[in-house]
């Protein structure tokens, strides 16, 4: 019994001066070219808040003028009904064709993949804000007003719209709260078509 004791701990010290030789022989990083194995796997992120959502123009015009020639990164056209989503700044197709795959809507597929089935669209060419929760879908109105404090849903008149801050802080503290379950009554199904 101490013959094997004595030659398992043998082993053990050959085999692990024998690793430790072969790790001193890497090239450190400074000696190899810059690729994507020599930098950190996750950078460093040194200023952690409060999560929000994106920063908005004050002028409506602004982000309409910008988004509406934008392509989608899925299909690679410009989307004939534009939405961004109000969380990780991505634009999306909404109830199109293009971005269907297996009858679910390019909307609800990146609100599986980025906000785990809730997903805060502003949808470009009407002005709206759209919740998608799982199967159910909540028009929530509009952050931009106009200087009488009116939404102009599907921009029908004309009007200059400003951001309405209280409502964008409204809907950002719903967001953070999780509490669109509680205060919106109105839900609809949405049949994986968005």
């Amino acid at each position: 019994k101490q013959w094997y004791q004595r030659r398992v701990a043998i082993t053990a010290g050959v085999l692990l001066k024998f690793s430790c030789d072969l790790v001193s022989q890497l090239p450190l990083p400074r000696d190899m070219p810059h690729s994507p194995l020599t930098e950190p796997l996750m950078p460093l992120v040194l200023n952690w808040g409060r999560p929000r959502l994106l920063t908005l123009p004050r002028l409506y015009g602004k982000l309409y003028l910008h988004y509406r020639h934008v392509k989608c990164k899925v299909c690679r056209g410009v989307p004939h009904d534009p939405a961004l989503c109000l969380v990780c700044g991505q634009l999306v197709c909404v109830r199109s064709q293009c971005c269907q795959w297996l009858n679910t809507g390019e909307c609800t597929k990146h609100a599986q993949k980025c906000g785990a089935g809730t997903a805060i669209y502003l949808v470009i060419m009407s002005s709206t804000v759209v919740i998608i929760r799982g199967e159910r879908v909540y028009l929530w109105g509009s952050v931009y007003l106009d200087q009488h404090d009116e939404e102009d849903i599907d921009l029908k008149r004309g009007k200059p719209l400003y951001l309405s801050q209280t409502r964008y802080n409204c809907l950002n503290q719903q967001w953070i709260s999780h509490s669109f379950d509680h205060t919106l009554k109105r839900w609809g199904w949405h049949q994986q078509q968005f």
